[in-house]
């Protein structure tokens, strides 16, 4: 497998050891502060701007290629949107695969010229994973070799937390545009009053993006946790959350954060992205919002806090919903796919 994996904030990147972790014989290449145990280590640029990460990677992996070939592997797989251009290449000695972790909302699909270029990268490949429906809806007018693998969770790391709901509000997630965070903040600060015990902790890496919402949005019930690596801890202040929030303005459906969140038992909010209704049921499993609409996140923010009933009932029936997600089950059927060769 090629990608970039954690200590990288990022689904993605959870995504690849996730998997990895579980089938045998198996390598990543990789950056190295990842946390797989089998891996093909390359330097990873320190800078906050990603396209010069992107670009480094890119050629770090160029570099390892002549290793890559006098191994004794059978199939690469490639997790990274810009790293399918070695496709082709790669196709000379092995079965390929590539898994696409969301292209609605990313330069390389909505710019015609670049999607011309990738979706010609992408026919070198054997077989196509897809972790959302809705792409697998556009992408089936290109291609016919794609399978459906969606995200995963790991459900067993909250069995073994214990922890009381705080009248917290709770954001994970890259603090990013794309991840609507504004949205969130807007809502709290329509609804704040009416919930004088409750605050707003944002979780996730405290960038520059983060620090002009701060200045934006200066309160001192909204708090900024930044990145937590460990993932126990974490998952313990997913599950103390009395609700969590996920505000995407798009993402590959179902993202981790969101499945992560739903496994904790507590309720969830979340952007009514082109493909939800597929996957979850509206006041059923997750309470969803049209994205930007932050008069309508605040409304059911306080349905949510005034009905603790309710939200009991929102946070169970999406617990069971991301047990239908587990890491192991998509570990699995990324086995069968390999196990075909």
């Amino acid at each position: 497998m090629i990608g970039l994996t954690p200590p990288l904030e990022g689904g993605s990147e959870r995504h690849i050891f996730e998997v990895s972790s579980r089938l045998k014989n198996v390598t990543v290449l990789t950056q190295k502060e990842s946390l797989c145990e089998s891996k093909i280590e390359v330097e990873l640029i320190k800078t906050k701007i990603n396209y010069l990460k992107s670009l480094f990677f890119l050629i770090t992996v160029f570099l390892k290629i002549p290793k890559i070939f006098l191994s004794k592997f059978k199939v690469v797989h490639i997790h990274e949107n810009y790293l399918f251009l070695f496709l082709p290449l790669f196709k000379i000695k092995f079965k390929t695969i590539a898994t696409i972790h969301g292209i609605k909302g990313f330069r390389f699909y909505d710019n015609k010229v670049l999607w011309f270029i990738f979706k010609n990268f992408l026919k070198f490949s054997d077989k196509i994973i897809v972790v959302s429906l809705a792409d697998r809806e556009i992408l089936k007018n290109y291609f016919n070799n794609l399978i459906y693998i969606p995200n995963g969770v790991d459900t067993k790391t909250y069995k073994e937390i214990k922890v009381p709901v705080s009248n917290k509000i709770t954001f994970v997630g890259r603090i990013h545009e794309q991840k609507g965070i504004i949205y969130l903040l807007k809502a709290f600060y329509e609804i704040k009053d009416k919930i004088p015990k409750f605050r707003l902790e944002i979780i996730g890496n405290v960038n520059d993006y983060a620090k002009k919402l701060m200045n934006e949005f200066p309160d001192s019930k909204v708090i900024w946790r930044g990145f937590i690596l460990d993932r126990k801890e974490l998952f313990k202040e997913i599950a103390s959350s009395y609700v969590l929030v996920y505000p995407s303005l798009w993402e590959a459906l179902p993202w981790p954060a969101l499945l992560e969140g739903l496994a904790s038992g507590r309720p969830a909010l979340a952007s009514d992205l082109n493909g939800m209704r597929n996957i979850f049921s509206d006041k059923e499993d997750v309470l969803l919002f049209e994205p930007k609409d932050y008069n309508k996140l605040g409304e059911e923010l306080l349905k949510l806090v005034n009905d603790e009933k309710f939200a009991n009932f929102i946070g169970v029936n999406g617990k069971n919903k991301a047990k239908e997600y587990d890491w192991d089950l998509i570990a699995n059927k990324v086995s069968g796919v390999l196990e075909k060769w």
